[in-house]
């Protein structure tokens, strides 16, 4: 590919680009990582500046993009709180951001705003999450597959994501297999709000409708991937891998055959305990466990996650929860872990945190590219 092609674009979403552009991109990574492990003077981006616009709150992705500018010898400044989008319009955030800054890392739930923003950008901008797509996670683990498997020996293999996170998780990971050329299956409940709440015990139902009053929507809780994605996934495969397979199911028993298996934390955490009971009845049988990974009847398959995990109940969160449970069938279960039991965790932890790294070295190669820069060799 020819160099400095990404110089100025936008990264907002795997789709804006082709699978051999995405190829160029983790190739580009991979030389990244190698030269910082061999302790390779990076500062190739000195007088330059990043922006990290973030609206929600980040680990991996804020580390990841701090660290590779910081690398790159760019200058950051991290913005979470400011006037931009309430008390000063996007557009003039903007002028401001582009005269100022030669990079936005941006980081916010609605990607319509994200879109907005790069229209009245004259500088690159890179997704770090939107409700949409988390592109560089994506390329994180496919950076990874590369290196368990050799590079693009993921190919022709099976991808399966199990549990919550339809419209933006398993979306993501959907485009990421339709443009690198794996099989993709994303199985999932279909249980209502209705329904899981009546298998709570009165009392347990009692104090979810004092949270959450009968009628009240619940964001994110339809399990299912939204039907116009699952019509462009299935057009993305059929422009560029249709050799490979792409289904969404209820059924546990077609994680039969995965290579990779992923899942997401079940999602509850910014509401009171309580509020968690009908997504763990909704999920819990699609938890990720020894006996779930039996099912693949692969003895090499693997296990991802992009983390933050639940994989026991040793931070707060999860504790709240598993502390006002009364039942000690439930409480037991929660303790093992929520999407992923602890031991599935810590089996594939070798691959996890690698996986968690990569992420540091796929975001500077997104970062370098539209900036303009190469690395030779």
């Amino acid at each position: 590919m020819e160099k400095g092609a990404f110089k100025g674009k936008h990264f907002l979403a795997l789709e804006d680009f082709t699978p051999e552009e995405l190829r160029y991109l983790l190739d580009l990574a991979l030389k990244l990582k190698a030269e910082k492990k061999q302790r390779v003077d990076q500062r190739r981006n000195i007088g330059q500046n990043m922006l990290m616009l973030f609206e929600m709150e980040s680990t991996r992705t804020r580390c990841s993009f701090e660290t590779s500018a910081q690398d790159l010898g760019m200058g950051t400044t991290y913005l979470s709180n400011s006037h931009f989008g309430t008390k000063e319009t996007i557009k003039d955030s903007m002028r401001v951001f582009s005269a100022l800054y030669d990079v936005i890392a941006y980081r916010g739930m609605d990607h319509a705003q994200l879109q907005e923003m790069a229209r009245e950008s004259t500088i690159p901008i890179i997704n770090g999450y939107t409700m949409h797509e988390h592109p560089t996670q994506m390329l994180a683990d496919f950076m990874t597959l590369d290196e368990v498997y050799g590079r693009e020996g993921y190919k022709g293999k099976t991808f399966v994501y199990i549990g919550r996170g339809g419209a933006c998780c398993a979306f993501s990971y959907a485009v990421a297999c339709a443009m690198f050329g794996m099989n993709f299956k994303f199985i999932t409940s279909y249980m209502t709000l209705d329904e899981a709440v009546s298998r709570l015990s009165p009392e347990e139902q009692k104090l979810f409708y004092q949270e959450v009053p009968k009628g009240t929507p619940v964001a994110g809780w339809s399990g299912a991937m939204p039907d116009d994605q699952k019509k462009f996934i299935r057009e993305l495969y059929a422009k560029y891998n249709p050799q490979c397979t792409f289904t969404e199911t209820e059924d546990v028993n077609e994680v039969k055959g995965a290579d990779v298996v992923s899942t997401e934390n079940w999602g509850f955490f910014t509401n009171k305990a309580i509020t968690w009971l009908p997504g763990i009845v909704k999920y819990k049988k699609y938890q990720v466990n020894r006996e779930l990974m039996a099912k693949t009847e692969n003895p090499n398959a693997i296990f991802l996650h992009m983390l933050p995990a639940t994989h026991n109940a040793d931070h707060s969160a999860a504790r709240k929860l598993v502390d006002s449970v009364d039942d000690p069938e439930l409480k037991k279960f929660l303790e093992k872990g929520f999407e992923v039991t602890d031991e599935v965790f810590e089996d594939n932890a070798a691959y996890i945190f690698r996986e968690a790294e990569n992420r540091q070295h796929t975001i500077k190669a997104v970062t370098y590219a539209v900036l303009g820069d190469d690395v030779e060799g």
